[in-house]
């Protein structure tokens, strides 16, 4: 499980480097209204996954479940675009409350006379939950079509990358100390402070996508 995650927060690490979340609804939106002067069918930088899949050459394209690159076909990908970043929008909330449940019966398993072996599992229940949860938007976000550019400069959607980095270590350290716990006591405040951090990355990510600048 721990070569699992360190694998992947390798992989997430190289596809977020790039871009990650890189628009909203609203300049979704203004990449669909753009007309065929504005700027290239596809960006130059794409995450990984999209030009495996989404690029020019990429693996939709060669087996047809993509349509071969017009002005047309682009802003049917970008609709599905949107259509994926809302989906990404709506179960990063949803993963939110989970984050948030999680934490609740996390500190109530710390005090002895609120512990219990049926609240424990119920902690792991919710904990499986959250991580297919995160993971699914992780991959609503970075398997989308590309965008018809990748925009320069801080903006909330690269403040909204950083808080990636964070969130996505925290919740790393939380999977992995978790099951060490009934081994190792001392490693509690650890995965304790590993999961607030986890939650509190993952809410101001969140809450950086509301902000414009």
């Amino acid at each position: 499980m721990k070569n699992l995650l360190v694998l992947l927060f390798l992989v997430f690490s190289a596809i977020i480097n790039e871009s990650v979340a890189q628009t909203n609804a609203d300049s979704l939106l203004n990449d669909l209204e753009a007309g065929p002067e504005k700027t290239a069918l596809l960006p130059k930088r794409m995450l990984l996954t999209q030009r495996i899949f989404w690029g020019e050459h990429g693996l939709y394209r060669r087996t047809g479940i993509a349509p071969q690159l017009t002005l047309e076909n682009r802003e049917k990908e970008l609709r599905i675009r949107r259509n994926m970043f809302k989906i990404h929008q709506t179960l990063g909330f949803i993963t939110a409350a989970g984050m948030i449940t999680q934490g609740i019966l996390g500190s109530r398993l710390y005090k002895p006379d609120t512990y219990s072996d049926k609240l424990k599992n119920i902690h792991g229940a919710v904990a499986t939950g959250v991580n297919i949860g995160y993971a699914t938007t992780a991959l609503m976000a970075f398997t989308a079509p590309p965008p018809m550019l990748n925009r320069k400069g801080i903006s909330n959607i690269k403040v909204h990358k950083y808080l990636s980095y964070v969130h996505l270590s925290a919740m790393i350290a939380t999977n992995v100390l978790g099951p060490r716990i009934s081994d190792n006591y001392k490693l509690k405040p650890y995965h304790r402070a590993a999961a607030y951090t986890a939650v509190g990355g993952y809410l101001a990510a969140i809450a950086m996508i509301k902000f414009e600048f």
